[in-house]
């Protein structure tokens, strides 16, 4: 984290609160580039205030070939005994839309990873897990073709775990797309990003997103927007906000990256 740490997403256990993030290096030499390269490995601290944490290392680091130039923006939902800790994925070098996708790390203790697995064969970002089944299914959101627009915001309905990295799964459900859409997008120029995990509450799955205003200019703006989920169909929208609840204001928000 020699160059910043960031995206973190809080998690409980116990009386402590676990923070996983990105965690990005200086530059550095890269031996399978031969180049001098930033890379991102995913960190883990611990803390009993979330604010305060300690025990900063890394967590998951780039190993496998699909993941050997980066793993990103981490989110963390624990079904059952496991958490499960899906990020984005980046290979091969020079980056291509193709080769930004999600992986997915499982751990039963947030001490150690157990196992790894590249979820989507295509381009997306954004994948987060409902904490509990809905209908006795597993339910993720993700965001498709976030590198290769459009991107569209889309749910997936799984029977097992084990499908999560199933290419054939995938395969399928990727062919019809459009089926599996959450309408969050209000005009063709602008995308919709995932942002944490879904809240549940009395009232449906609170949702919360980056709403990105005409993405395909330079004058885009990125704004941080709410959607409320039914919590049976979370396909269903059955309220959001009309304009952003934040946007960049202040200096160290319009500046620097």
């Amino acid at each position: 984290e020699a160059d910043g740490a960031f995206n973190g997403c809080p998690v409980r256990r116990g009386r402590g609160t676990h923070l996983i993030y990105r965690a990005l290096s200086a530059p550095h030499y890269h031996a399978a580039t031969g180049l001098q390269m930033q890379v991102s490995d995913i960190g883990r601290a611990v803390g009993s205030d979330g604010v305060h944490f300690r025990k900063r290392e890394r967590f998951i680091v780039p190993e496998e070939p699909w993941e050997q130039y980066g793993c990103e923006d981490p989110r963390v939902t624990k079904l059952g005994r496991t958490y499960y800790i899906f990020y984005t994925a980046l290979s091969p070098f020079p980056f291509t839309p193709g080769g930004i996708r999600v992986g997915v790390a499982l751990s039963r203790d947030l001490e150690r990873i157990d196992e790894k697995h590249l979820v989507t064969p295509f381009n997306a970002k954004a994948m987060t897990l409902f904490p509990s089944r809905i209908g006795g299914k597993l339910c993720v959101l993700l965001t498709a073709h976030t590198d290769a627009p459009p991107a569209k915001v889309a749910v997936a309905w799984l029977d097992r775990p084990d499908q999560l990295w199933s290419e054939s799964y995938w395969a399928s459900w990727h062919a019809a797309l459009d089926r599996w859409v959450v309408p969050l997008q209000r005009r063709p120029q602008d995308q919709a990003e995932i942002g944490a995990p879904p809240i549940r509450t009395r009232h449906g799955w609170l949702l919360v997103y980056s709403y990105i205003r005409d993405y395909f200019t330079a004058g885009r703006v990125f704004g941080v927007e709410a959607a409320l989920l039914d919590l049976a169909n979370p396909q269903r929208v059955l309220a959001r906000t009309n304009a952003p609840l934040m946007t960049p204001e202040e200096s160290y928000e319009l500046r620097g990256r």
